[in-house]
């Protein structure tokens, strides 16, 4: 009783911050000496120790692990974007967010073996594509790491949808991974937007829909069963 009023709170609390800096980056959009990045980076680490609160309570093991693997990449990740400005291996870090996260969902679309001649075609169109409309204002560098991450995030996110006509997850809890990983591309097409325009509300919008997908792929570790006890049987 204790742990579910623990994850009840936890929860809470996010929502709580989420609304408070989408507050402060409205009022002060995100200008010093008002910065929502604490703030920002907060709920990350508390959907991080929702994670860790899983124990016996998720799907398998090796599902709670990889999850819990995949949040401390995006913890490494938010704060080299938040604090240190090194986008490079931010970048980098969320390669490895999604590849943790394609681990953990292929387990229902075995996307390497039946489809490598697909993914294959579609990586060097995506490739080609992305250097023939390299913007100027951006590193050569940041520019190919994110279009590799940019081809891993749509594998992810069509791995993640299939979840959905599998049975690997309740239904209920596909559902979740899905919708956490569409706004997880949402976000990260609002990124991309900001990088390249360098105006408009995108950057205001990227943390409207980052955290809504953080919650939701950090809830999804947790048996559906276990879930619905701790916020529809309070």
């Amino acid at each position: 009783m204790i742990k579910k009023r623990m994850i009840w709170i936890i929860t809470l609390i996010n929502v709580l911050l989420y609304l408070t800096f989408i507050i402060v980056d409205i009022i002060f959009k995100n200008t010093y000496p008002v910065n929502s990045s604490y703030l920002k980076y907060t709920t990350i680490i508390l959907c991080s120790l929702l994670t860790l609160f899983i124990n016996n309570h998720g799907y398998t093991k090796r599902d709670t692990s990889l999850l819990q693997i995949a949040f401390f990449f995006t913890g490494m990740a938010d704060f080299f974007f938040l604090f240190l400005n090194w986008n490079t291996l931010g970048v980098c870090a969320f390669i490895l967010v999604q590849i943790t996260y394609i681990v953990r969902h292929k387990q229902t679309y075995r996307v390497f073996k039946q489809n490598l001649l697909k993914i294959s075609i579609f990586y060097i169109l995506f490739f080609l594509i992305s250097f023939l409309f390299k913007p100027t204002n951006i590193q050569n560098s940041l520019y190919f790491i994110s279009i590799i991450y940019g081809g891993l995030l749509i594998i992810s996110f069509i791995i993640a949808i299939n979840t959905i006509n599998k049975h690997l997850y309740p239904k209920e809890t596909s559902t979740m991974i899905a919708l956490g990983m569409f706004l997880f591309v949402i976000c990260d097409l609002n990124v991309g937007l900001f990088n390249i325009l360098n105006h408009g509300p995108f950057e205001f919008l990227i943390w409207i829909f980052y955290f809504p997908s953080q919650l939701l792929l950090a809830l999804s570790g947790y048996n559906i069963h276990y879930l619905k006890e701790i916020f529809f049987k309070q």
